[in-house]
C-alpha cells in the first residue's frame, strides 16, 4: 500500500540528485566555460528547485503517517524537519537564479558563458544548498538507521520476527547441516568398471 512515508522516501531522492549533478556542471564550467555546460548546471539546478517543493509538502504528512513510533528517537524527525526547510529556501533561490541564467543564454545565443557576477552567484548557491540538502538527507538517514532504540536490545513485548527471505534451519551457516540420503534403485549411479587386464603370453620354451 501506497503512503504519504513511501512517496516521501520516493520523490526526495530527485533534487538531491539534480542538485549535486548541477553544482558539478556549475563547476566544472567555471574552470571550463562552455555554453552547453552552463546549460546543464542551470537546467539541473532549475528542476531541483521545482522539485523540492513536492519533496517539502509530502515531509509533514509522512511524519504524522508515522505517528512517531516507538523505534524512533525523539527530536529525530524535528531536526530533519528544521534542517528541510532552510535546504528548501536554499535550492528555492538557486533555482530562480539557474532559471534566469538559462533564460539569458536562451535569449543571447552567441553568449559561452554568463557574466561574472551571475556566474559567481549561481557556483556559491549551489554548493551552499547541495551541501546543506546532503546534510538534511543524512538527518533523515539517521532517523531509522541510526536510531538508539534500535541498537540496544528488544523492548519487552516485541516478537522476534524472522527476516524474510532468511534461509530454513539446517542450512544456515555455522548450524549443522542434515545429510542427504544416500541414493538407491535406479537413480544409483553404476559402480565404476575397471578394466580388464590383458592376458600375457609365457615365453616359449627352448629346446636344444
Amino acid at each position: 500500500m501506497l503512503d504519504w512515508a513511501h512517496i516521501h522516501i520516493a520523490v526526495n531522492h530527485f533534487p538531491i540528485i539534480l542538485a549535486v549533478i548541477g553544482t558539478a556542471a556549475a563547476v566544472l564550467a567555471t574552470f571550463s566555460p562552455r555554453r552547453g555546460t552552463w546549460m546543464y548546471a542551470a537546467t539541473s539546478l532549475t528542476l531541483a528547485g521545482l522539485l523540492v517543493i513536492p519533496t517539502y509538502f509530502t515531509g509533514e504528512p509522512a511524519e504524522k503517517f508515522l505517528n512517531r513510533p516507538w523505534y524512533i528517537t525523539r527530536g529525530s524527525i524535528h531536526d530533519h524537519e528544521e534542517a528541510a526547510l532552510i535546504s528548501a529556501l536554499l535550492i528555492g533561490v538557486v533555482a530562480l537564479l539557474a532559471a534566469f541564467a538559462w533564460r539569458r543564454m536562451v535569449r543571447y545565443p552567441r553568449e559561452t558563458s554568463l557574466p561574472g557576477s551571475l556566474r559567481t552567484a549561481l557556483l556559491v548557491g549551489s554548493l551552499a544548498a547541495t551541501g546543506h540538502i546532503c546534510y538534511t538527507a543524512l538527518l533523515g538517514g539517521r532517523i531509522v538507521h541510526d536510531s538508539t532504540i534500535l541498537q540496544g536490545p528488544r523492548p519487552a513485548g516485541v516478537p522476534e520476527q524472522p527476516m524474510r527471505g532468511a534461509p530454513a534451519r539446517g542450512i544456515i551457516p555455522g548450524d549443522s547441516i542434515v545429510a542427504a540420503p544416500p541414493i538407491s534403485g535406479a537413480l544409483a549411479p553404476a559402480p565404476a568398471q575397471m578394466p580388464a587386464p590383458a592376458p600375457t603370453q609365457a615365453p616359449a620354451s627352448r629346446t636344444p
